[in-house]
């Protein structure tokens, strides 16, 4: 019998005219581990909890068709026997805390289903070295960044050893070798027969550790295949080039190259990393700063000028420091650290905290109104806002109804029509799809071309794509910043971020690092 079992499973939510899911049907067995991805908005946040019975439980919208796990009904199922059954991680892993300490926050799985206390210490210990967390267990989980806090409850929700485990994104604030650790440990509960489900837009580093691909579009099923399936020219590669989604760069390669082969490309390298920028727009000098309860500051004599035309990533590995670089950019940490134009905004790590009106068109109006700008003026800006963020059919709807990624969107389009001169984004990807991040990429190249845009990212890929600097933040120090290309080519190998395989193969060729568009048109 399968361990999870979905029959024409849906969901509408109660202001809804439709599903948001309908029709599913799936059976995931024991020691499975399913990847579920589409594109944003499609349904898969929506899946995973109906999967959880959270919707069944809590939600006052219809439930439609049959879920059943382990044979029964999750929304039936009482507190303590949840616990000792699934282990669910939603999007927002800060609002999962519940403990004041790491070691806290595992152990309350453990209590709740009941271990002896003897077996606690041992358990606690596996858990976070499986999501690679290496923190005290006395630390402060309010002092964890948010990858670190990612890892935590990752590790609470597997703690008790239940069959299932659901995730809902749980690479999204990891830097690259945060992540290929977190998925080392996710294939060895499923080797040991948990039944893993997980959400995830980036395929590229998911894929090998996975034994399905399961694809959603519009609130249904549209494919279902094992990685092995995905090969140049086949239905499921086609299938995630239409939808938008994400295709692994050396496949991605492969596919455009049809057949032709890699010794005859000879790829230019960009121009744009030797264009002439503007005068300084923003900086800070020598920033020391610790947080309350830190074991350690988070930032050690940080200095950073930006110019004018400037798109800067900031990277790292988890708590590395990027988040508080920001914030000191910003202004947000103490008003006289450094150097900033009275334009400028910042978009935070977790959109939420960013969205406060009731529709997206008034959260997009509410910058440019205050400013005093004419109702034809800030309609022209909402709307030019609204469609360089793909949010327009999203106007009439509440921010807090949406999907994380659409909520990411509408902060990104609110910060944009203010006309800010620097734009600081905090992981601006996300869950946002490949089409998404490209379109979001090129709509703040075009608004800030005479400004500049500063975004801390895990996302090497998109640093190469859109940034023309790099800096490294290694343990609040910046310990490398320059042109793209170069700076994470050199990166060394104990470093916590590693190029992905597009970029190793170009590093191996003596290419320049390019995307595979790129390479394969021979640009």
């Amino acid at each position: 019998m399968s361990v999870l079992r979905l029959r024409d499973a849906g969901y509408r939510y109660p202001s809804a005219d439709s599903p948001s899911v309908a029709g599913v049907s799936l059976d995931v067995e024991a020691g499975e581990l399913v990847l579920l991805t589409g594109p944003t908005g499609c349904g898969k946040s929506t899946l995973l909890r109906l999967v959880a019975g959270l919707l069944q439980r809590h939600g006052q919208g219809e439930v439609l068709g049959s879920v059943s796990v382990l044979g029964t009904a999750p929304g039936s199922w009482a507190p303590h026997e949840r616990v000792q059954r699934l282990g669910f991680v939603s999007q927002e892993p800060d609002d999962q805390l519940v403990a004041g300490t790491v070691g806290d926050e595992v152990a309350f799985g453990l209590e709740s289903a009941g271990w002896a206390r003897e077996r606690m210490a041992p358990r606690i210990a596996e858990m976070l070295e499986g999501v690679g967390l290496e923190v005290a267990l006395d630390r402060d989980t309010r002092a964890l960044s948010g990858g670190q806090t990612q890892r935590l409850v990752v590790a609470a929700a597997g703690a008790a050893g239940g069959p299932v485990l659901l995730l809902d994104e749980p690479l999204a604030q990891l830097d690259p070798r945060g992540a290929e650790r977190l998925l080392a440990g996710l294939r060895t509960l499923a080797d040991g027969g948990v039944a893993v489900v997980m959400v995830e837009h980036r395929l590229e580093p998911c894929l090998p550790c996975c034994d399905r691909l399961v694809v959603m579009e519009s609130g249904a099923v549209v494919a279902d295949l094992p990685p092995s399936e995905l090969r140049p020219g086949s239905a499921g590669l086609a299938t995630l080039r239409r939808l938008g989604l994400s295709v692994p760069g050396l496949l991605d390669l492969e596919d455009r190259l049809a057949g032709r082969d890699h010794d005859a490309l000879q790829p230019l390298a960009r121009t744009e990393a030797h264009r002439r920028f503007g005068p300084e727009i923003i900086g800070v000098d020598d920033v020391e700063w610790a947080w309350p309860k830190a074991a350690e500051p988070a930032l050690r004599g940080v200095s950073l000028a930006v110019s004018a035309g400037e798109r800067v990533a900031l990277v790292g590995a988890n708590g590395a420091g990027k988040s508080t670089l920001l914030a000191a950019l910003a202004g947000h940490l103490d008003r006289r650290l450094g150097r900033r134009p009275e334009a400028l905004v910042a978009v935070p790590q977790d959109p939420d905290l960013a969205l406060f009106q009731d529709r997206v068109s008034t959260e997009l109006a509410y910058g440019p109104e205050e400013a005093g700008l004419s109702a034809d003026d800030v309609q022209t800006r909402v709307t030019a806002a609204a469609h360089a963020l793909s949010v327009t059919e999203l106007m009439d709807r509440a921010p807090q109804a949406l999907s994380r990624g659409q909520r990411l969107r509408v902060a990104v389009a609110a910060a944009l029509a203010c006309a800010p001169e620097v734009l600081l984004l905090d992981e601006p990807t996300s869950g946002q799809d490949h089409d998404q991040v490209a379109h979001m990429m090129e709509a703040l190249r075009e608004q800030l071309a005479e400004g500049a845009l500063i975004f801390a990212t895990h996302d090497l890929a998109l640093a190469l794509r859109e940034a023309t600097r790099v800096v490294v933040v290694e343990r609040g120090r910046v310990s490398a910043d320059g042109p793209p290309d170069d700076v994470l080519r050199a990166l060394p190998p104990d470093s916590p971020l590693f190029l992905p395989p597009l970029a190793r193969l170009c590093v191996s060729r003596g290419w320049p690092l390019l995307s595979a568009a790129a390479l394969a048109g021979g640009q």
